[in-house]
């Protein structure tokens, strides 16, 4: 070894206590996983997913009408559907209906309610429809009315069923799920009372 280009004892005492520091630091840095920040929950974040549908349903309807006169009789038997979703309205949340308290998280949702009710008109598919010599065929308008009459038909079976206690319990699970995803260890979510109020 050239003794001129060699480091004296000191200079190299403190270039290998240099490299065992520089060697513990990064052993720390592996050995403890960095923690997640967070993000600050408030009413605006969760507004930002707006209308969270978590049931969907599509309802199809019989409908059949028979006008019967002296002079003949008119009969008419067709199929409709509609297209029911049903969730929460993130929308509605107030400030106070989230409340953080360190790992703790409160959050109190608005009443599920029926978010979509979509009756298409290419739904509709006639099955059946026979009129006698006498007698005109159904018009428009009163195809129209039937089909009427088969809406307001599927929504009193949509109210019979419990889509809005299927909504509230995928809500619950979903955004219970989220916010454990986003680092709350203790989550409860509830709903407002009939009236409104939590």
């Amino acid at each position: 070894m050239d003794p001129k280009n060699a480091l004296p004892p000191r200079a190299r005492k403190r270039l290998i206590v240099l490299a065992a520091v520089i060697l513990l630091l990064l052993a720390v840095n592996l050995a403890v996983p960095a923690r997640k920040v967070r993000p600050p929950l408030t009413a605006r974040t969760l507004k930002d997913l707006a209308e969270l549908a978590t049931v969907e349903y599509e309802v199809t309807k019989i409908v059949s009408h028979k006008d019967i006169a002296w002079y003949g009789d008119r009969k008419i038997l067709f199929e409709t559907a509609a297209e029911v979703k049903a969730g929460i309205d993130l929308n509605e949340l107030a400030d106070q209906d989230v409340r953080v308290e360190g790992d703790a998280v409160t959050v109190t949702l608005p009443r599920p309610r029926i978010l979509l009710f979509n009756m298409k008109p290419g739904s509709m598919r006639e099955i059946f429809n026979e009129s006698g010599i006498l007698r005109s065929d159904f018009s428009n308008q009163e195809k129209d009315a039937l089909l009427s009459l088969g809406e307001k038909d599927i929504r009193a079976k949509v109210a019979a069923m419990d889509v809005l206690d299927r909504a509230a319990r995928n809500a619950r699970i979903l955004v219970e799920s989220w916010l454990r995803r986003s680092g709350y260890s203790a989550v409860r979510v509830e709903f407002r009372a009939a009236g409104g109020a939590a």
